[in-house]
């Protein structure tokens, strides 16, 4: 059927505005994905996907079978101008399924195409479900990314933008520094300049992250690993464990890690989109196991070389004031925040330094005494 170009405007309109907006519908998926954490519940999210145009008065038909059908505590909205969404909490995957089932079979035209997706959270198991809703089962464990396409932002252009041309200029003028660096590694320890280990970034995909060695080639990685989980579980401060004699650091190596120098190849990280400049702290993926649901959230933004923990206080910070200050971020970067968290970046570098060497000149001071 042929509309005029007035009635496709006034029928676009009417359906538009006839659900949740996207911005809406995304600030109502936040509120329910938050109290889910917060009190142990669960909710379903049918993602109903369509083909026909958007001024289409079988859509209106949906929409209006939808709106009779959900209970005062779902929410319907649009997630994309070709996606509309059912939130429906406290709610199971059957559920779910059983709900999309009664919509297509008994309430749309024959013709009608539609295309499901449910996606269950905390569990987070997406299963398609194509024409009749046929659901399927699998043993697989819960992937915390399951609702990255609707809760995770993808980096802004300005950002990536920045990324690009603010890592390629320090790589070129850093050249000399990474020489320097390299040189130095080589002659104070046996073994590769650089140290590479797989790191968890953006919804929860692992990367190889790159970093000067700073580390003997003989350290037991499982003494950090301890000691990473015991610091999680006793809520204490995130301190290092190369501020301990028997670290394992090679020479000098605290100094290159106080100044970030130890960092610098992350920048080929950042050219990759694997991490950004501004982020938080890429995290290894045995401290990512530790993780409870609210604090997985921190996949939701680009890792980075330094960020907004970093100039707040850093190691002196437990672990789940890390999480929040991660969190926050994600939730309200900006190219001013960037930008502020970029310029406090060196005066907390400095700060680290003397700190480190203040330290050490006392506990030189102790033992002559």
């Amino acid at each position: 059927m042929k509309f005029s170009a007035f009635t496709t405007r006034i029928l676009r309109k009417k359906i538009l505005q006839s659900i949740n907006s996207e911005q809406v519908f995304q600030r109502i998926l936040e509120r329910e994905r938050g109290r889910s954490e917060r009190n142990g519940g669960s909710f379903s999210l049918l993602d109903i996907t369509f083909s026909t145009p958007i001024y289409d008065p079988v859509l209106l038909t949906l929409i209006h079978a939808l709106k009779d059908r959900i209970r005062s505590t779902d929410a319907l909205g649009w997630l994309s101008e070709d996606h509309i969404g059912v939130i429906m909490p406290d709610t199971a995957l059957e559920g779910a399924a059983e709900f999309g089932r009664d919509i297509k079979n008994n309430l749309l035209p024959k013709n009608a195409f539609f295309d499901f997706n449910i996606y269950t959270y905390p569990e987070n198991s997406p299963s398609l479900v194509h024409n009749k809703l046929h659901t399927a089962s699998s043993d697989k464990l819960p992937e915390p990314n399951a609702l990255s396409r609707f809760t995770c932002k993808p980096i802004p252009l300005w950002k990536r933008s920045l990324d690009i041309i603010g890592a390629t200029l320090a790589l070129i003028l850093l050249c000399p520094v990474f020489l320097i660096v390299a040189i130095f590694i080589k002659s104070v320890s046996p073994g590769p300049v650089f140290f590479k280990q797989e790191r968890i970034g953006y919804t929860c995909k692992p990367f190889m992250c790159w970093k000067f060695r700073t580390m003997t080639c003989d350290t037991d990685p499982e003494k950090h690993k301890a000691h990473v989980c015991r610091l999680i579980q006793n809520k204490e401060s995130w301190q290092k464990l190369d501020d301990q004699p028997d670290s394992g650091v090679i020479p000098f190596g605290n100094i290159l890690r106080k100044s970030g120098l130890d960092e610098l190849p992350q920048l080929f990280n950042v050219i990759r989109g694997e991490m950004s400049l501004i982020g938080p702290r890429p995290c290894i993926a045995y401290e990512a196991r530790q993780f409870c649901l609210w604090q997985q959230r921190r996949f939701d933004t680009h890792p980075g070389l330094t960020g907004l923990w970093q100039v707040s206080g850093k190691n002196r910070t437990t672990f789940e004031e890390m999480m929040r200050l991660d969190i926050h971020y994600g939730q309200k970067r900006s190219f001013i925040r960037d930008t502020i968290i970029f310029f406090k970046t060196f005066p907390a570098i400095i700060k680290q330094i003397t700190e480190k060497v203040d330290a050490k000149r006392i506990s030189d001071e102790k033992s002559i005494n």
